[in-house]
């Protein structure tokens, strides 16, 4: 597969139409307006439609001056179909990208590394091996990591706040009277093959624990609907009821959403008899019912910083790596 060279080609009147706003609201959201006073669930409205229109899907149409950036997605272009979150962050880089005047060039694995003589930078979108790293170090562009800590690589990168949602999932439970807790994780590995560690496990466990409660069951699965589906229907099978626990923290909206399924078809009711919360606050949960509980990670937010992360180490701004944190907030809604 051949790498595609493209920017981004903006729809505001389709996303203002399906939001119910006016284009020009929908200009300055996604542009990044700060001095734009908007209600949190237009704003969710707007992103909400433009993941859902698959915004970024536009071939260039003239040439802009300003240099190329790769972008490289960790999934393949059918994987990332199905993956909202990776979209979305994928979504934020190529607005910004247009925003900042620069053409770009997907990137997607197994697609040849471009030729090209005005790349400028490399922004790569996901979780790496330490054999990647280098591969992507030894082009000598400024490189960008989204959504892994790679600092330690030598690595510029920009990745989510963990620690405060998930100290507020910890307290939450607790002050509801759960005695019970219990997390739903996933596991993922890289494209060549190497496992990843995820540090949110560990996270909820000492926070559960600092906030007074007893260390969480721990059950883990693959980041998909499927998955949550079958590991909570295991668990609920293999556990006596009064070992079930009460609330359960889960990895991602997806398995949220398979695991909600399962509880359900087991006679449980979600909030009454079980709370769950999810991670990553994809569009989608807030039409379910019960709507979905969840953090919400500013996807959008990480690829734009990212972008403006890469301009700073070309121009000077920074002569060396450093990480970039943007926070990630609890959503409580129904679930």
């Amino acid at each position: 597969m051949s790498s595609r060279r493209c920017v981004l080609i903006a729809t505001l009147k389709d996303i203002a139409k399906q939001a119910g706003v006016a284009v020009g609201t929908v200009s300055r959201v996604l542009n990044g307006d700060t001095t734009l006073s908007v209600a949190t669930d237009t704003r969710e409205r707007i992103f909400a439609a433009a993941e859902a229109l698959n915004y970024t899907k536009h071939q260039r149409t003239q040439t802009q001056s300003g240099g190329t950036v790769a972008v490289m997605p960790w999934y393949t272009e059918a994987d990332e179909t199905g993956d909202l979150y990776y979209r979305a962050i994928r979504w934020g880089v190529e607005s910004q990208l247009s925003q900042a005047g620069l053409e770009l060039v997907r990137v997607f694995p197994g697609d040849e590394f471009p030729e090209i003589n005005d790349l400028i930078g490399m922004i790569a979108i996901g979780k790496y091996s330490p054999a990647q790293l280098k591969a992507f170090k030894a082009k000598k562009l400024p490189l960008v990591v989204i959504d892994q800590d790679v600092l330690a690589a030598d690595v510029a990168c920009v990745v989510p706040d963990f620690q405060a949602p998930i100290t507020a999932i910890a307290q939450y439970f607790l002050s509801e009277g759960h005695t019970n807790i219990g997390m739903l994780a996933g596991q993922e590995e890289t494209t060549d093959h190497v496992a990843l560690t995820d540090l949110r496990p560990a996270l909820f466990s000492s926070a559960v624990v600092a906030a007074g409660g007893q260390k969480p069951q721990l059950i883990t699965g693959k980041f998909t609907t499927e998955s949550g589906y079958q590991t909570m229907s295991q668990a609920l099978d293999n556990l006596p009821e009064a070992q079930r626990p009460t609330a359960w923290f889960v990895a991602s909206d997806t398995m949220a959403i398979g695991a909600i399924k399962a509880l359900q078809e087991h006679g449980i009711k979600v909030p009454e008899q079980v709370r769950v919360i999810g991670f990553n606050d994809l569009a989608v949960g807030r039409f379910l019912t019960p709507a979905l509980s969840t953090v919400h990670v500013a996807t959008a937010e990480l690829g734009q910083a990212a972008v403006h992360l890469l301009t700073d180490l070309r121009n000077g701004t920074y002569t060396q790596p450093l990480k970039l944190t943007i926070a990630s907030t609890l959503q409580l809604r129904q679930s």
